[in-house]
């Protein structure tokens, strides 16, 4: 479900490129992004709110196409 609700997303949203924030350990959401074009392209550290902590996370990006 998460996969078609981006690419639905995508074609409405037309700017690029496009980031995104996956927390490491979230291999489901990064399988989406992958799924939908998006490459990984760092890391860095971030808030998770649910959490309540930093956790590491993988950037990634849409480029144009």
């Amino acid at each position: 479900m998460a996969t078609t609700a981006l690419q639905h997303f995508l074609l409405i949203e037309q700017t690029r490129p496009i980031f995104g924030r996956v927390a490491f350990d979230n291999v489901g959401s990064q399988k989406v992004l992958e799924h939908c074009g998006f490459v990984k392209i760092g890391t860095d550290k971030g808030f998770a709110n649910v959490r309540q902590l930093e956790v590491e996370e993988y950037t990634y990006r849409l480029a144009e196409g």
